[in-house]
């Protein structure tokens, strides 16, 4: 539901096709959406449905087999609506990575390879949860906590880059949920998180004078050999790899892993032992993550492994988002919601292949793209300032043809072949992808 949520917001019309009458009960009586109760397998029910006058078919079941026959079904038969297919089984995507043309399917998302990079990204950067990065720029997002104690309390935002001695810009501001897109005159409150855009060493810098730098975790324990645990060591380098120890009560998978990954320490052992954190020293522990398929042994796993002294933990969840609310509470450092990183990816395609990344903040209420400017964009040669966006987006960041990446002044002039950060509502990207213009 999270990715039709999204869609909603940003104004798309969207029709639910599901077999369970009660989850499409539930789902349109909560978005701006219409269902129908059949299978996607059903030529009758996809032209219920709507097929015909569809621009994009995306088909995420439980079952793989599914999602590949209805949308192999649709490329065939409505070959100028687009097709996207969640697919988990690596029979299917291949070991090393997505096959995209598989039954003629535009665009493959496995949500296993989507996770284990987003936990790789995370663990390179410090397994700091408020920082996010993008894929064709230096550029970094961090989302600033204002503590109760901060010294920033009162202060206008104008004044932030005086305190903290760098250059950046604040793209919004939230507060219990209330979002507001600032301006140097803003004050800065108690609560607040401050979305911050700076290059890789600015950011650094604004970590040190925050006291939020993390440094990479040299001792890691991975506990529940899953697939996306395999996913996740496939995608480290082997001197990372050295630093880890899996724990898992199968011993046959223990023996399998084991061997195929012979840098990592393998203990055959059942978490919920009392005893394992003593006798192995995992207490000791820079980072331990819970991988394992149950999602509620994965949250009281890393909330225990705080308690009994682990650095940080991760909790990987599969099933229930709503766990991620509750880990708050819990120590927790982060929660990886596999649902959240496989509804980034598809965003992503769905947008345009303009854009390169997609970010969303605050439960939904803001986003942030890397949008590839086109060749034939009507912007190239304009400076900032001279470009109407009606208050409805913020460019953040440019990125150069030769690479450079900068926070943008009014001044700045976009030059072809350009990335653009922009931070915007959902409801705007049909705007905003009109403005920019866009290759398909």
């Amino acid at each position: 539901m999270g990715l039709a949520r999204q869609l909603v917001a940003e104004g798309k019309d969207v029709v639910l096709l599901d077999i369970d009458s009660e989850r499409i009960e539930q789902a349109v009586s909560r978005l701006d959406c219409m269902g129908v109760v059949g299978n996607g397998t059903d030529p009758a029910k996809l032209v219920e449905a709507g097929i015909e006058n569809a621009e994009a078919f995306i088909t995420l079941t439980d079952s793989d087999e599914i999602n590949l026959i209805s949308s192999g079904l649709v490329e065939a038969s409505y070959p100028g609506v687009r097709t996207v297919a969640v697919i988990r089984s690596l029979t299917y995507t291949g070991a090393k990575g997505l096959r995209e043309g598989l039954l003629g399917i535009d665009y493959i998302v496995n949500p296993t390879a989507e996770t284990g990079r987003s936990i790789n990204t995370l663990i390179d950067q410090g397994v700091n949860p408020n920082i996010l990065n993008f894929s064709n720029s230096t550029l970094l997002l961090y989302n600033m906590h204002v503590g109760p104690s901060s010294a920033f309390i009162g202060s206008k935002v104008m004044d932030l880059r005086t305190a903290l001695k760098t250059d950046f810009i604040v793209a919004a501001i939230n507060n219990d949920n209330v979002l507001r897109i600032p301006s140097g005159e803003t004050t800065i409150e108690k609560g607040d998180v401050l979305s911050i855009v700076a290059n890789e060493g600015e950011v650094h810098e604004i970590l040190k004078a925050v006291g939020d730098l993390e440094k990479a975790p040299k001792r890691m324990v991975f506990v529940g050999a899953s697939k996306i645990t395999r996913a996740l060591l496939n995608n480290m380098r082997p001197s990372m790899r050295s630093r880890v120890t899996l724990i898992d009560k199968d011993a046959e998978t223990c023996e399998e892993f084991s061997e195929f990954f012979r840098e990592i320490l393998v203990i055959h052992s059942d978490i919920t032992d009392e005893d394992i954190m003593q006798e192995e020293q995992l207490a000791n522990s820079d980072l331990l993550i819970a991988l394992t398929d149950n999602d509620e042994l994965n949250v009281i796993t890393a909330s225990y492994a705080k308690r009994m002294g682990v650095t940080r933990s991760i909790a990987l969840i599969k099933q229930n988002n709503n766990y991620i609310r509750m880990a708050r509470f819990l120590d927790i450092d982060v929660v990886i919601s596999t649902t959240d990183t496989t509804v980034e990816s598809l965003l992503r395609y769905l947008r345009s292949t303009n854009v390169s990344s997609v970010h969303t903040l605050f439960d939904g209420q803001l986003e942030i793209i890397e949008y590839i400017l086109p060749k034939t964009s009507p912007l190239i040669g304009k400076a900032l300032k001279d470009i109407d966006m009606r208050t409805k987006a913020l460019i953040a960041g440019m990125t150069g043809p030769d690479g450079t990446s900068h926070i943008p002044t009014g001044n700045s002039t976009i030059e072809a072949d350009s990335t653009l950060l922009v931070v915007l509502k959902p409801e705007y990207t049909e705007f905003i992808e009109a403005l920019f213009g866009r290759d398909r």
